[in-house]
């Protein structure tokens, strides 16, 4: 069979767009092995039309987050217009956890939760003329209405897995870049998570399960990725999960002598516990970890199910800082936000040192806690929306003012004046020996790349404070103003 893998056009709200490899598409693609692959990246290269008329698919997929619905919508749409006889399938996050917003004429095969072995079934039995209905974990639209099939437990052994098949991706390779222009690549390492975040949708998508490949497995698949990708990315949310695992990853990297530079994402408990192992990952390559504080406020952090305290974010902030690995601090800014709130995390980012921090606006993704719990309060429906950076439930300031707070966290996080206070520090502090340690901070971005990075964020900027003036609110569910 001809099989067609589409990543969907990017969102036109995001702030900041996504441009990594499509590894789930990758994946897909080495589980249709024997079958002739391609893969669209649509959010480099957005001519389907042309796509479809020199490859001619049997089945084109698509995979959907949800801020990407209707993109994939639009797209599988257009595949039936050009050719009915194209079976269309989606896959993804919001098609498992939302299976019913594509029981549409236009959609043929819905794959649900990790898709390794059912697409590999799928297409064994439909280029076969086999009945596809004994195919586990999918459905079928038929008519409008979904026939679900048997569900089982997917493989519980990543190692099982094929490696991602990159040559589908091989004409996109010089585009997939970080926002440092690093050429990034991904490695998935595990799925799932053991923590149960209510604002999370990873661990509930895995139904509860986390599994991990082996050291062994992951090195392999560093060694043979292309040589010139400069940053790898570790893809999952929990790579140090297990300690004894991350020292044997360490320890077959530095016996292969690989050297890259590594990015990850950590709990701060995590790094707080093992600044061993932290100050070896530093060693091996790690240049950046995400890590999520979320919140200043350990009542926040307890009604997210957290399971940390503001204190223990402060401990892995300095640890990391004294080891010399970038942060990059994801933290949530809650719809209820009055001014004060604001300025006090404001205040806390500064009072930190964090000069690399992400604020994302608390969205209820389906599939998570939050979601359930606030389904009749959601002021926006349209799922464009749902990016992190629209609040999509009702906010105690006006929409107006919410923004143009929000704003205010970037400009003053990212502003010149953060950067000459520091600067002027450095230079006061050259006299004295015993301080030229402690204003080492990798965090902090030089003048040029901050110059850059205006140039290019002053219309985002812009674009957030306008934000109430475009988006589809819903105006009956306003709360009263508060004074």
């Amino acid at each position: 069979m001809k099989i067609l893998l589409i990543k969907p056009p990017l969102n036109r709200n995001l702030l900041v767009p996504n441009h990594d490899e499509p590894l789930e598409l990758e994946y897909l693609a080495a589980a249709a092995a024997g079958h002739d692959v391609q893969i669209l990246d649509m959010r480099i290269d957005a001519n389907l039309d042309r796509t479809l008329s020199r490859f001619r698919p049997d089945l084109a997929g698509i995979t959907a987050y949800t801020c990407d619905y209707k993109a994939s919508l639009s797209v599988l749409q257009e595949i039936k217009k050009f050719d009915k006889r194209i079976e269309t399938a989606v896959g993804g996050h919001h098609a498992t956890v939302l299976t019913a917003d594509f029981a549409l004429p236009f959609v043929d095969v819905i794959f649900l939760g990790a898709a390794d072995e059912s697409f590999k079934n799928y297409l064994a039995r439909s280029a076969s003329g086999q009945a596809v209905e004994e195919v586990q974990n999918i459905a079928l639209v038929k008519d409008g209405a979904l026939r679900f099939t048997e569900r089982a437990p997917v493989t519980s052994n990543l190692d099982l897995l094929p490696f991602p098949d990159r040559r589908p991706t091989l004409a996109y390779r010089s585009r997939y870049r970080d926002t440092m222009n690093n050429r990034t690549g991904l490695v998935m390492t595990s799925r799932g998570c053991p923590f149960r975040c209510s604002f999370c949708a990873c661990w509930k998508i895995m139904g509860g399960k986390y599994l991990a490949r082996s050291p062994e497995s992951i090195v392999t698949e560093i060694a043979a990725m292309p040589e010139d990708v400069d940053l790898i990315c570790f893809a999952d949310d929990n790579t140090l999960h297990s300690i004894q695992r991350a020292w044997r990853l360490i320890e077959l990297l530095r016996e292969r002598k690989i050297r890259k530079k590594f990015m990850m994402y950590a709990r701060s408990d995590t790094i707080v516990k093992n600044p061993d192992l932290m100050e070896a990952l530093k060693d091996i390559g790690l240049e950046y970890l995400l890590v999520g504080i979320e919140s200043f406020k350990d009542a926040e952090l307890t009604s997210m199910n957290k399971n940390l305290t503001s204190q223990t974010n402060l401990e892995a902030v300095r640890l990391l800082k004294k080891i010399g690995v970038r942060i990059s601090p994801h933290m949530i800014v809650n719809p209820e936000f009055t001014r004060s709130d604001f300025r006090e995390l404001l205040r806390y980012t500064q009072e930190m040192e964090l000069y690399r921090p992400v604020f994302t606006v608390l969205t209820p993704l389906p599939g998570t806690d939050i979601y359930d719990q606030n389904l009749d309060r959601l002021a926006i429906h349209d799922y464009d929306f749902f990016d992190f950076t629209h609040s999509v439930l009702p906010t105690k300031l006006s929409r107006k003012e919410f923004y143009r707070q929000y704003g205010k966290l970037y400009t003053h996080s990212y502003s010149f004046k953060r950067y000459f206070q520091w600067r002027i520090r450095d230079l006061a502090a050259l006299g004295r020996p015993s301080r030229r340690k402690a204003i080492r901070n990798p965090d902090r971005i030089p003048f040029i790349p901050l110059l850059m990075l205006h140039a290019v964020g002053f219309p985002k900027f812009l674009k957030v404070r306008r934000r109430h003036k475009t988006e589809p609110y819903a105006q009956a569910a306003r709360p009263r103003p508060v004074s």
